[in-house]
C-alpha cells in the first residue's frame, strides 16, 4: 500500500522540506484530479443556476479547477471537498461580479457601425499622420533634454509629477514647469503651418 503524498515520505527538494503546498498538491497528485472530476456535475449545476444566460458554466468549472490546483491545498486537510469547491465557486462569482462592477460593464454603450472609423487604411490619412508624427518628433528635438525627459515621463509613460521628479532627481515643481512649458511650446510649434 502506497503512502499519501506528504505523509511519511522523505522530502526530495528544498520546497518539499519547507512544506511548499505547491509541491504537495500538484495537478498530478493522486486523488486531487479524481476528486475534482467527482464534483464536476455539482459545480456545473451550481454555475448553471447562477450565471447569466449565454455564459458557459463549464468555463466557470474550469476556472474553479485552476484556482484549486494553483492554490495547492493539502488534500489531507480538506474535510469536505464539496464544501471546499463550492466555496471556491462562490468566491469566483464574487470576484467576477466585483470586476464587472468596477469596470462598469453594464454602462458601456456599443459604437454604432456607421459611427466607426473605417478610413484607417486610407493612404492620404496615413501620409498626413506620418507628417504630423514627423513634425512632433522635430518639435521634441527643440526642447531641452530635461524638459523632454519630464514631458515623456509624465505624458507618455503616465508617471505622476512626483514620480517623474524622483526619477529625474529634481523638484516636483520643476517637473510641472517643464511639462507645462513643453506643452505650450509643442502646441505653438505644431500650430505653425508646415512648409
Amino acid at each position: 500500500m502506497s503512502k499519501p503524498i506528504g505523509v511519511g515520505a522523505e522530502p526530495d527538494t528544498e520546497d518539499e522540506r519547507r512544506g511548499d503546498p505547491r509541491r504537495r498538491a500538484s495537478p498530478t497528485s493522486p486523488g486531487v484530479v479524481e476528486v475534482l472530476e467527482d464534483h464536476r456535475s455539482t459545480l456545473r449545476n451550481y454555475f448553471r443556476r447562477r450565471v447569466r444566460p449565454g455564459e458557459d458554466a463549464e468555463d466557470f468549472v474550469q476556472d474553479v479547477y485552476l484556482r484549486v490546483i494553483s492554490a495547492g491545498p493539502d488534500p489531507q486537510k480538506i474535510a469536505s471537498w464539496r464544501g471546499f469547491l463550492l466555496r471556491a465557486a462562490s468566491n469566483l462569482l464574487i470576484d467576477r461580479y466585483r470586476r464587472r462592477e468596477t469596470r462598469m460593464e453594464g454602462s458601456h454603450v456599443a459604437i454604432e457601425n456607421d459611427l466607426q472609423d473605417e478610413g484607417t487604411d486610407d493612404p492620404e490619412r496615413i501620409l498626413i499622420g506620418r507628417g504630423e508624427l514627423h513634425a512632433l518628433s522635430e518639435a521634441m528635438k527643440i526642447l531641452s533634454p530635461a524638459a523632454r525627459e519630464a514631458f515623456l515621463l509624465v505624458r507618455v509613460e503616465g508617471l505622476s509629477h512626483k514620480e517623474a521628479a524622483a526619477r529625474l532627481g529634481i523638484e516636483t515643481k520643476a517637473v510641472s514647469r517643464h511639462v507645462e512649458r513643453s506643452l505650450a511650446r509643442l502646441a505653438a510649434m505644431l500650430a505653425e503651418p508646415m512648409s
